[in-house]
Formats: C-alpha cells, structure tokens, sequence
C-alpha cells in the first residue's frame, strides 16, 4: 500500500461517506481542522482504499480504510503516527476504527469538547424571549464584534469582513439593544449541517438569553434546510447547560490522544 500526499478534494468523498454511513457526529471545530490538515490518500495500485490528514504536523485528524483493507489498520496507523511531526491525535468518539487505533497505544487523554445535537422537541422550561437578529455584513459592522472582547479570533474577523459563504455572525438585538451575537457555520465537509453558537454580552447572562439565541438560531438554519449541531470546550460547563436548555443533547465527545 502506497501513501500519496493529495488535496481535500480527492479524499473528500470517501470521507463524506465514511461519517455519513457510520453516522459520526462532527462539528465545525473538527471540519476546520480537518480541511487546514495537510491530507493523504492510501493507495492500493491505482484504487485510493483510505485516507488520514495531520493538522500542524503534529495532529493527526482523521484516519480511515475502506473494509477490504481494514484489518492493515493497525500496522498503517503505526506508519502514520511517525509521519511528519506526529505527537498526538483528534478523534471524536462516534468515529470507531480512527477512536479504536488510538486506543491501541497512547501516553495519555484529554478530553476537548462536545459534540451536539438537537432534539425534536422544545424543553419544557423554554421561554422564547423576542430577539431580533441582524446579519454583520461589511467592514465598518465587523468593528462591533469588538466587544465580544477575544471571543472571536483573527480569522474569524476576517471571514466576517471577507464576506465567506459559510460563515456569518449576526447581532441579536431586544428593543434595539445589544444582547451579544449569533454564529451560523454551514458545513464545508458535511454539506447538509450547520453549527451554531453564540455570545452573550456580561450584563445580559443568566437570563436566559444563551438558549434562547441557541434555539433560534437552530430554527433559522433548519428552515434553510440544514441540520442543525453545536459544540463548546469540555469544561465550559455554562455553554454545556445552554446548549442542553436550548434542547440540544451532547451525543459525541472530542478527545486528544497524545502518543
């Protein structure tokens, strides 16, 4: 078996297919990683038959064979963990061949995040509060993210002001009030979800406002036919209880396993 340094776009379809039959529950975190990850086909003559990408040299990020070749799983994850820069690996716990590998042989775990879905119905204790959200769209409106303090990183700034298609920030608003703001991601891999998150400015927490921009920012992208997910650091325990408020359920786990 060969191992072919490739592009995003010629791994992409088996991946899509290895999460969406295996149904893996991702992320925009884990896309964004996934898609700046440097990406390499594994080779049976002429007939890719899997494939794995390492994030920053040092992470790798996704690992998968197709059934044929799977029993080699163990002897190629050993090939890959001394390629590159190789110190650690992300896996989210739906995905069970890449999460079995690195359960083989590690030096130790760190728990990262959660993965999360919705639920069908609303929780009993919602209570919708009337918000408005208003799209941020140029240059002079991205200043306002400003005061989300370092919430938002360099780069998400910057999709904000470039205006990219599968990213957007709104301003939620109550009587013209700034409450904080909303975040809509849409999937890059996975092209039928979308994430999304949010901020709430310091005076306006613990009333309910996190859930509430949780929950309709679930119904915005589900009327725009995305499935809707979100996801928070695994020891935010106040973004955890939003999200489950909101009626979203933590169904995968990220984990860090340093080797």
């Amino acid at each position: 078996m060969r191992i072919v340094k490739t592009n995003f776009d010629k791994i992409q379809d088996m991946m899509v297919e290895n999460i969406v039959s295996n149904k893996i529950t991702v992320e925009s975190f884990w896309e964004e990683h996934v898609i700046e990850s440097n990406h390499y086909a594994l080779m049976k003559e002429d007939k890719m038959v899997g494939y794995f990408t390492i994030h920053d040299e040092s992470t790798i990020t996704s690992f998968y064979i197709i059934e044929e070749y799977s029993h080699l799983g163990q002897e190629i994850f050993e090939i890959i963990k001394r390629y590159e820069k190789v110190t650690n690996a992300m896996v989210t716990t739906g995905d069970e061949y890449f999460l079995a590998h690195c359960v083989d042989s590690f030096q130790r775990m760190e728990k990262q995040a959660y993965f999360s879905l919705f639920g069908e119905n609303v929780p009993t204790d919602f209570i919708r509060k009337n918000i408005q959200f208003e799209r941020v769209r140029s240059t002079d409106e991205a200043s306002i993210i400003k005061l989300a303090g370092d919430f938002f990183s360099e780069d998400e700034v910057n999709r904000v002001i470039n205006n990219v298609d599968y990213y957007r920030v709104y301003k939620v608003l109550q009587d013209e009030e700034l409450i904080g703001f909303g975040i809509v991601e849409t999937g890059r891999v996975i092209k039928s979800i979308a994430s999304v998150g949010m901020f709430v400015m310091e005076d306006k927490r613990q009333q309910g406002y996190a859930k509430n921009i949780l929950r309709q920012l679930k119904e915005l992208v589900e009327k725009e036919g995305y499935e809707a997910r979100s996801g928070c650091w695994y020891y935010n325990h106040n973004s955890l209880k939003s999200m489950k408020s909101a009626g979203a359920y933590p169904k995968s786990r990220l984990l860090r396993f340093y080797f």
